[in-house]
């Protein structure tokens, strides 16, 4: 059985030093600390939330 050569070896998405995303995070754009810091009054209860779920024992 021999292997074919379909051409695509040499091919790369982005030349060398070209970015991958050259316009980069559109403006106006948030991160999602900033939707939790705005939606859940500074985040302390989701982070006290969390920090429980991920100390409870797991039931298996």
């Amino acid at each position: 059985m021999t292997t074919g050569n379909n051409g695509d070896n040499n091919l790369s998405p982005w030349k060398p030093g070209q970015s991958g995303n050259p316009g980069g995070r559109p403006k106006g754009t948030r991160d999602l600390a900033g939707y939790v810091l705005e939606g859940t009054d500074g985040g302390k209860e989701l982070a006290d939330t969390l920090v429980s779920i991920a100390m409870t024992p797991r039931i298996q």
